[in-house]
């Protein structure tokens, strides 16, 4: 620019030059501003990308510490599971119930911990008292030593009991539905109830486990395998929801009935050669979705259907034909005919609102030789 100012001469000169140095200046100021905004934006950006480094960095600290902190809570209370003392394996318990109503990602494994426990060897039935004939050729401090032992074998026993129950109790209250079906009649009921105690989606393993008196009315599991499984005292699952499988194959009721009132099950069921023992077994209004097995069950004190139905578009992955108890079997439902009731309280659908009689349904019948699936 100062250049072709070369043929200019006097004050034509000198305010072209000035000029140029003028436009020279600007255009240098306005590339080091330029230079400046862009160093300033890379400064920003190196800052930002460093706090989300940083951020991510003590998110990673935040949940490693997490769990290493569930893991010595769960190291601490699985090694008071083997305590010889039945509060500290009490204290356990309750510590690994805790640790799984604050975090859901670890409940299956604690699920898993507490049906581990109740898997293990357990005799039903409390020691027997020292015979008076064992006794008699004895001596005194002999004979005293006996009676004692045999008292604290009893209060032992007594004790694994109670945790063994207490076990047994936390365990199924957490799979309550806590929903009054009253108020909803969709079944099961979907999407899971919002109870903050409620554990959706669990998935039990009870397979050999000795339970006691065993209540799971209502409850809710995706999952249930209680193979060769022996409830003592009977057992109840008025209204249990088993959303996907149930095994019960080889099962033993002793000392009690089994009620499955209103159950609900879902993709297949299995009662094959189970026991149900002396006591008449209920299914009365019970609900089966899926494939249902009922070969080789003991049924010495009769067994009930009333009002229970099944779905007849069943999943066919493992067969196609229900295996029923001996002298039952399905039959559709008439073009006239509704979906039966027991009474208000154990029907599925409110009474206003049934559905009508159609052959997706099929009701559990005594098999007079005249009733077919089709």
């Amino acid at each position: 620019m100062l250049a072709q100012t070369q043929p200019l001469h006097g004050a034509a000169r000198a305010t072209a030059r000035i000029d140029a140095i003028k436009t020279a200046l600007t255009v240098g100021a306005g590339t080091g501003g330029a230079a400046a905004l862009l160093l300033a934006l890379r400064r920003q950006w190196l800052s930002e990308h460093t706090h989300i480094r940083q951020e991510a960095a003590d998110a990673a600290a935040e949940f490693d510490a997490t769990e290493r902190r569930i893991t010595e809570l769960y190291t601490a209370a699985a090694g008071q599971l083997g305590s010889q003392s039945p509060p500290v394996r009490l204290a356990g318990l309750y510590a690994l119930e805790r640790l799984a109503q604050d975090h859901a990602h670890h409940r299956q494994t604690i699920v898993n911990m507490f049906c581990a426990y109740l898997r293990m060897p357990f005799t039903p039935t409390p020691p027997l008292d020292v015979p008076e004939s064992d006794l008699a050729g004895l001596s005194v401090p002999e004979r005293t030593a006996a009676v004692a032992a045999q008292q604290a074998a009893a209060a032992a026993w007594e004790q694994e009991r109670v945790v063994r129950v207490t076990a047994q109790d936390i365990l199924t209250r957490h799979l309550w539905v806590g929903v009054d079906r009253g108020e909803n009649p969709s079944w099961p009921l979907n999407p899971a109830p919002k109870e903050p105690k409620f554990w959706p989606a669990i998935e039990l393993d009870l397979t050999g486990a000795v339970l006691l008196d065993f209540e799971f009315v209502g409850r809710r599991v995706e999952i249930a395998t209680f193979a060769g499984t022996r409830f003592i005292g009977g057992a109840n699952f008025a209204h249990a929801e088993f959303i996907q499988h149930g095994y019960f194959a080889g099962a033993r009721f002793e000392g009690g009935s089994a009620h499955f009132l209103g159950a609900w099950f879902g993709s297949r069921i299995i009662f094959a050669r189970t026991d149900f023992g002396d006591e008449p077994v209920v299914f009365d209004g019970a609900t089966f979705t899926g494939m249902t097995f009922f070969y080789g069950a003991v049924l010495n004190g009769g067994v009930s259907f009333e009002a229970a139905r099944a779905l007849a578009e069943f999943n066919q992955n493992w067969g196609s034909v229900r295996q029923w108890p001996q002298e039952w079997t399905e039959r559709h439902l008439t073009a006239e005919e509704r979906m039966p009731l027991l009474a208000p309280k154990f029907s599925r659908w409110p009474e206003e609102n049934l559905p009508p009689g159609c052959s997706t349904w099929t009701l559990v019948v005594p098999d007079d030789g005249s009733a077919s699936t089709g």
